[in-house]
């Protein structure tokens, strides 16, 4: 992914259509300030508001920025027994403990439905395929990138 600084993030979000409050929200220093500064590791980045719950999902397939928000809800938990599920990753197959599990959804566009996925709670699939993580060298199921 090609490397953003604050004016052309701020840039992307005058170009998008999204809640206000969200806008005025969106933490792009803090929420960049994890990535090693090298943007190129990385197919998706997060974007979240104070809580960390909500944000911008920033991904670049194919050298073209696309934008889209999303919600996460961490801890999956079990109906039966109350306890933290653990899960696999819908987006890098990693197995993550109930503690770093979260399902994430999508809202909005032009169809105004939304879907939801399984995910990492961190949303770093990108160094999880990459076998940088602790949890990409437990897991079993994880795709893991090849030169």
């Amino acid at each position: 992914m090609r490397t953003l600084n604050q004016e052309e993030f701020n840039n992307v979000l005058k170009n998008i259509d999204i809640k206000t409050r969200l806008k005025s929200e969106l933490k792009f220093v803090s929420s960049t300030s994890q990535l090693n500064s090298d943007w190129s590791n990385y197919e998706l980045v997060a974007i979240t508001d104070r809580t960390g719950n909500k944000g911008l999902l920033l991904l670049e397939p194919d050298h073209e920025l696309y934008v889209t928000t999303y919600e996460l809800s961490p801890r999956i938990v079990d109906a039966s027994t109350g306890r933290d599920r653990a899960i696999i990753c819908d987006f890098c197959y990693t197995w993550q403990p109930g503690s770093n599990a979260a399902g994430i959804t999508f809202t909005g566009g032009r169809i105004k439905q939304s879907v939801s996925f399984l995910c990492c709670g961190d949303l770093s699939c990108s160094l999880h395929c990459r076998t940088v993580t602790k949890a990409s060298l437990t897991s079993r199921a994880q795709l893991r990138e090849s030169n």
